[in-house]
């Protein structure tokens, strides 16, 4: 039987600010075909590591995230046929959560084991601490499910991009977002499964799954539709790779990941050929000669220092930041104890940005250009290690006790 689904394509590109830190890419995607020729299942999935200081190994989290989807929905495939629609609801709903969830605390639980830097030290998953969100697709039905801020488009068969799902938050915050490292990780999940039944006469012509750095480089939603109708239109890994990498570095900065499944039928093909042909060939995406996404008359914002972009980072998060200086307490006292350590973390904040931040703070945080919460965090575990006998010191990636 021909295949209903042309094969899927994924790629994931380091953020262009990423780079210039000689930081890794923390952003991991998949595609792949699983089943037989009676259970034809494509999956595309993408994950995204926080990467702040204290999700140091969110790399490896984002990696691990991919590899857990695969093995669940391989299993669930074992299991359970294609056909039973409602069957696979529930396991969007709940039991790939269930599964993903454990196998992702398996591997990294075990990768921390082979840590050289663990030393004995408390596991805690917060340091592998990704989003992930996978789609699932059929030749009747296409399914999603997952955690954390990434989005999924589809292109109709008239061609009308729709977003067909991003993270809502509470509170509209705009850095917050929900991981598989979170404790209540699993009560996130049901609110972005869906699964959606289709015809050969009404199917999607084309799905797309990307992780929120291609969103973030777009100035508004219409844009971020537009871009994903362009990267439909790409038809090879090599050509995806490049398109992303001008994405971030015209973009966000950001890591950028992206998933696609295009419909084999004619009308998804009339879709990808319309867009192709306008397509300038000197420029992979058509960014100059199009002018769709406004990056050129888009105000760029400002390069943040690494110091800027610490406190930044702690100051959209409040609730982590006690935790995140808990995890220092080490640092605190040994600063106390040899004060000409703090300039040689000041001068190199881009190797330890919370580091050169709590040195900076040594003398008091009045001067310091941070929220209220974030100096008067500061204030309270200076206090607190000036009134602790010196203990030796702990490693500063080591992480807190779950």
């Amino acid at each position: 039987m021909k295949p209903a689904w042309q094969s899927a394509l994924h790629c994931s590109v380091i953020g262009a600010a990423h780079q210039r830190q000689g930081k890794p890419c923390q952003d991991a995607s998949m595609s792949c075909s699983l089943g037989s020729a009676q259970q034809q299942l494509q999956l595309l999935a993408v994950a995204d590591g926080h990467g702040g200081s204290r999700y140091w190994l969110s790399d490896i989290g984002s990696r691990e995230a991919c590899r857990a989807a695969r093995a669940a929905v391989e299993a669930a495939l074992r299991q359970h046929p294609l056909k039973d629609q409602e069957q696979w609801l529930r396991q969007l709903q709940t039991e790939l959560p269930e599964a993903i969830q454990q196998r992702w605390l398996d591997a990294v639980q075990r990768d921390w084991q082979q840590q050289p830097d663990a030393q004995g030290a408390p596991f805690s998953s917060a340091v592998y601490g990704c989003t992930l969100g996978l789609v699932l697709i059929t030749p009747q039905w296409w399914g999603c499910t997952g955690i954390g801020d990434w989005d999924l488009v589809s292109l109709e068969p008239g061609g009308e991009a729709c977003l067909r799902s991003q993270e809502t938050l509470e509170g509209g915050a705009a850095e917050a977002t929900t991981s598989l490292c979170q404790a209540d990780a699993l009560s996130a999940w049901s609110e972005r499964a869906q699964l959606q039944r289709f015809s050969a006469a009404d199917a999607p012509a084309a799905l797309v799954l990307s992780t929120d750095g291609i969103r973030k480089s777009c100035a508004t939603d219409a844009d971020f539709l537009q871009l994903s109708r362009e990267l439909i239109a790409l038809t090879s890994t090599t050509e995806l790779e490049r398109g992303l990498r001008e994405i971030t570095a015209q973009g966000s900065g950001d890591d950028v990941s992206v998933a696609i499944g295009v419909y084999q039928g004619a009308t998804s093909a009339r879709g990808r050929s319309a867009l192709r042909r306008w397509l300038p060939p000197a420029l992979v995406l058509g960014l100059s000669a199009a002018g769709a996404l406004g990056w050129w008359l888009w105000p760029r914002p400002p390069e943040l220092s690494p110091l800027q972009r610490q406190v930044a980072e702690l100051c959209q998060a409040p609730a982590q930041i006690d935790l995140s200086l808990s995890q220092r307490q080490g640092q605190f006292a040994q600063l106390l104890r040899q004060p000409t350590a703090a300039q040689a973390l000041i001068n190199e904040p881009e190797r330890d940005p919370l580091g050169a931040l709590i040195a900076a703070t040594a003398n008091g945080t009045s001067a310091l250009e941070a929220c209220t919460p974030l100096k008067q965090a500061l204030n309270a575990h200076w206090q607190a290690a000036r009134k602790t006998p010196l203990q030796p010191p702990r490693s500063p990636q080591t992480p807190a006790q779950p």
